[in-house]
């Protein structure tokens, strides 16, 4: 089997980074190294991570940021080193099937895959996808109702296998979402270099979808800082990667009429104001705990 380097993003969730790795540690296939990424790093999370990683028979190499730097300039982090393998960035709210990794590097060197994703369930075992469908003109995503989709533009980056030729002709994560979208804008990336794109359905990742940003609440319930976030990249993916404008902004009038709908009109203007300039994002960014790199 290749050689695998997996990285692991923990924002305020030592807990269950830890149960995490603990999964990993079962598998049939071990990575053979860990780059944990703490963002926004204290005393007490450094203490609570170190003393998780004991007893686990796993090649662990803590990296702290002392802000929250998003999860593509963290990613990013691990992904810096020269290495002839694969990267595996993985959430830390998920637990894998003990061949989760092994089915994923069956099929990325079966398929010859720049990018392979696995299968996401949900606590309950039920089907949450793994790959994402784009709209050619409003840039809108959905998830594939189940495994017989043939056609996905990207690969969810709760459990995502890269290999090193596709970083090497790519680089790294795009930094200018700080979170959300930017494995969406790296399989583009990836599939205009000629790369193809892969899902291991035997590969069976459950994802406590959220559990540290609150994601998956329905909608109207999305927290403000998200929920603004969200939006405001939808439109930057899409203007970056040449979406029809018509299309760009009927999708913006919509999201910013359903907002106002609800009454949350702070939250239309908000879009706005941070769609303007790089700075207002960066500001926004700032004001919400976290840093663009």
């Amino acid at each position: 089997m290749s050689k695998v380097t997996a990285i692991i993003v923990n924002f305020k969730n030592e807990e269950k980074t830890i149960s995490c790795l603990k999964s990993v540690a079962k598998g049939s296939v071990i990575p053979e190294k860990i780059f944990v990424i703490d963002n926004g790093s204290t005393h007490n999370s450094q203490n609570t991570l170190n003393s998780g990683f004991k007893g686990l028979n796993l090649n662990i190499h803590l990296l702290c940021n002392p802000k929250n730097i998003g999860f593509a300039a963290a990613c990013n982090q691990g992904m810096s080193k020269d290495f002839n393998g694969y990267y595996w960035l993985l959430n830390n709210d998920t637990e894998v099937d003990n061949n989760a990794l092994e089915e994923l590097l069956k099929k990325a060197i079966e398929s010859n895959a720049g990018i392979t994703g696995s299968l996401i369930e949900g606590e309950q075992g039920q089907f949450l996808g793994g790959v994402g469908i784009i709209h050619p003109y409003f840039a809108s995503v959905k998830r594939p109702k189940n495994i017989c989709c043939n056609y996905y533009d990207y690969i969810e980056g709760s459990s995502l296998l890269i290999s090193s030729e596709c970083y090497q002709k790519i680089g790294g994560l795009p930094t200018d979402y700080f979170l959300y979208f930017e494995e969406s804008d790296y399989c583009y990336q990836a599939k205009k270099k000629g790369f193809k794109l892969a899902w291991a359905t035997k590969s069976k990742v459950c994802h406590h979808i959220g559990s540290s940003t609150g994601s998956e609440l329905g909608k109207g319930q999305l927290p403000f800082f998200i929920d603004c976030l969200m939006i405001r990249n939808r439109i930057h993916f899409a203007l970056k990667h040449d979406f029809p404008l018509w299309g760009v902004l009927i999708g913006l009038l919509i999201s910013l009429g359903l907002r106002i709908k609800r009454g949350q009109i702070k939250r239309a203007f908000t879009i706005i104001h941070i769609l303007l300039s790089k700075k207002n994002f960066a500001n926004f960014i700032e004001k919400n705990g976290g840093s663009l790199c």
